[in-house]
């Protein structure tokens, strides 16, 4: 039984040596699908978040534009009521304010994920 042990130790370790070849490319197959798989996700993570960061940018364009509309009818409103103090007190948003708000927030961010998606294309 002990000769039998061996004899099959004997022939496992022939198989495996025989198969490193493949092993090895294997293993380079899958390092190179883990690459392509890395550098799509940061593609799709950088397109992302330049799409939002833009659309952001358009979402503030068009929520200043509706506020001070309604501010606007809402001061109106408020003339036409005798109600001149109160409809002085109302603000109006600034569009260069706005959007300077959603850029320091996510400029930062942007810069970062587009650094990190241009890393591996220099490398």
């Amino acid at each position: 039984m002990d000769t039998s042990f061996n004899d099959a130790i004997g022939e496992y370790a022939k198989a495996v040596q025989n198969k490193q070849p493949n092993f090895s490319k294997v293993i380079t197959d899958q390092q190179h699908e883990i690459i392509k798989a890395e550098n799509d996700a940061r593609g799709k993570l950088t397109t992302f978040f330049v799409r939002g960061f833009f659309l952001s940018l358009l979402g503030g364009f068009f929520c200043v534009l509706l506020y001070n509309y309604c501010a606007i009818n809402w001061i109106e409103s408020l003339h036409a009521k005798g109600l001149s103090d109160e409809a002085s007190k109302i603000t109006l948003l600034e569009l260069d304010k706005v959007l300077s708000i959603i850029i320091t927030a996510l400029g930062t961010s942007l810069g970062f994920i587009i650094g990190y998606y241009f890393k591996e294309k220099k490398g």
